[in-house]
């Protein structure tokens, strides 16, 4: 980005001697008269013409600072947008990496596992040999019964899987009820977690239903101590010191009453009538009272608001300032734009963010 001070090769916040003390210096080295058949010397003289006639007059130096300060937060969202846009495809890229690799894993062992489950058990192996195989063991319990009582009928006796499936159900009826028990207590967890009361404060809300949104004023926000240019805020209702005041040469006044809120604002008179919008009137009014802007230029306006207390910020709907030559005089435009404790109202503010709001 080159401003006018880059031209002049002078600070921003040069004072209007050392201005025209540089004007001067480029001047005498680039003028036409040294440099008749040189175009480029010609192309720099319309520059710094151009620039010393910005600079010297202060609105129009107060209008391209303006510029400057909005092309500079323009340039920073960029820059962290493309920041944010590397680090997302970084991401991404280390999951892809990371996914090759998982895959890369998982084909190497797959002709492993192949070939595990394509190799024949080995044949010099001991055959596996089930209870089935060996009835002497089952035979001698049984034989030593019937050796113990030759004169009466041989007792069976249970076998080993009747004990064992004995012993599973009992398992499972110990294992069934304690199921039963904790899904009965998770339950009543369940029931008192969404009886909440109505009345119950809303800390105990956010904490048993996270979906509820947190009301105004507790979203991390805390009141600023000083103004956005590291100044006390003021006692009074008026314009914010370190702010210019801009459009300047008309006749319309709008008065901004904020007697029904209870909350400071900080207000921006912004003009909507070129490519981008441009703050003409900054202001501080406090809860309680108004205050009134004069001499406003012909245009079309809006305002934008923040509520100190809350840090919530409003955009008014668009109006338009005009003046009418009568023969009488010239009319011009008496507005008031009342502010709420509650949005809405009859000033039928819109919520905006902090990006929209210059």
């Amino acid at each position: 980005m080159h401003t006018h001070y880059d031209n002049l090769k002078v600070s921003r916040d040069a004072p209007t001697e050392v201005i025209r003390a540089a004007y001067k210096s480029l001047s005498q080295k680039y003028h036409p008269d040294r440099h008749a058949d040189s175009e480029e010397a010609n192309r720099i003289m319309r520059l710094l013409n151009a620039a010393y006639e910005v600079l010297r007059d202060p609105e129009r130096r107060a209008e391209h600072d303006q510029w400057i300060l909005a092309e500079e937060r323009r340039e920073a969202e960029r820059m962290q947008r493309q920041a944010q846009a590397q680090r997302a495809a970084a991401a991404q890229a280390q999951r892809q990496a990371a996914q090759r690799q998982q895959a890369a894993r998982q084909a190497a062992s797959r002709p492993a596992q192949q070939a595990r489950a394509a190799d024949p058990e080995p044949t010099d192996a001991p055959p596996f040999r089930s209870r089935k195989a060996r009835p002497d063991r089952q035979e001698r319990p049984r034989r030593a019964a019937r050796e113990r009582a030759p004169d009466g009928p041989a007792v069976p006796l249970p076998k080993y899987g009747s004990a064992a499936l004995y012993a599973a159900i009992g398992a499972i009826i110990v294992i069934m009820l304690g199921d039963w028990s904790g899904s009965g207590e998770a339950t009543a967890g369940s029931a008192d977690a969404r009886a909440v009361p109505a009345s119950a404060p809303q800390a105990l809300v956010r904490s048993v239903l996270p979906g509820v949104q947190r009301v105004a004023g507790e979203r991390g926000y805390t009141r600023p101590s000083l103004t956005p240019r590291g100044m006390p805020w003021p006692d009074h209702s008026g314009y914010l010191p370190g702010y210019p005041v801009l459009n300047g040469n008309g006749l319309s006044t709008l008065t901004v009453d904020n007697s029904g809120s209870a909350s400071d604002v900080i207000l921006k008179l912004v003009a909507v009538d070129g490519n981008a919008p441009l703050p003409v009137r900054t202001s501080f009014v406090r809860s309680g009272s108004s205050f009134t802007m004069e001499n406003i230029s012909p245009g079309a306006y809006d305002l934008r608001y923040q509520s100190l207390d809350t840090g919530e910020i409003f955009r008014s709907e668009r109006f338009d300032l005009s003046e009418i030559r009568e023969a009488a005089g010239t009319s011009a435009n008496r507005n008031v734009f009342k502010l709420y404790a509650v949005p809405g109202g009859t000033s039928r503010s819109v919520t905006i963010s902090e990006r929209e709001f210059p």
